[in-house]
């Protein structure tokens, strides 16, 4: 019966330090999130950080970087410095990554994707589902969205792809 059980251990860690590994980036992405903080754009804050905790838990725990994503937003909108838009423009992200890293292409660069998920798919969701239902008084184009997103996508993917390379550079990871 050993043989048909699954292994408990997914991308090289086992359960609990994908759960360890998880609750320290949700952590940094919270801390973050407080000080330097968000930028105000509109309805919504912005938040470079986001984009590189993403690229980092996508590359390190495959598409359950979108769980990571989840409660970083979640506690973000709990202390105020979040807004509903925080979940649509980062668990696309999250999930691109950490799909792509996994069954598609096990590079750094597919941190870039975080550009896509964000930018593009997030600022979809939020101008077509979320705006209607939270912001009925005003009517967000999804180009207003792709111009909030993408700048801070940009950044934050970009340092999560530097941090990746210095890591991978000390040995702590390979990428």
């Amino acid at each position: 019966m050993a043989a048909l059980r699954k292994p408990n251990h997914v991308h090289g860690l086992t359960r609990s330090r994908r759960v360890a590994l998880s609750a320290l980036l949700v952590a940094l992405g919270v801390a973050l999130s407080v000080y330097p903080g968000p930028i105000p754009f509109g309805p919504a804050k912005l938040y470079p950080f986001q984009s590189m905790i993403n690229v980092l838990a996508g590359v390190t725990l495959g598409p359950y970087a979108v769980v990571v994503a989840l409660f970083i937003s979640l506690i973000r909108m709990g202390l105020g410095v979040g807004t509903i838009f925080s979940l649509p423009g980062s668990l696309p992200g999250a999930l691109l990554v950490g799909v792509f890293y996994r069954y598609v292409w096990r590079s750094k660069w597919v941190g870039l994707l975080e550009i896509v998920g964000t930018g593009l798919v997030g600022a979809w969701i939020s101008s077509v589902v979320v705006a209607p239902i939270f912001t009925p008084k005003f009517s967000y184009d999804t180009l207003f969205f792709v111009a909030a997103f993408t700048p801070a996508a940009v950044v934050g993917s970009l340092l999560g792809i530097l941090v990746l390379h210095i890591l991978a550079l000390r040995r702590v990871l390979t990428v």
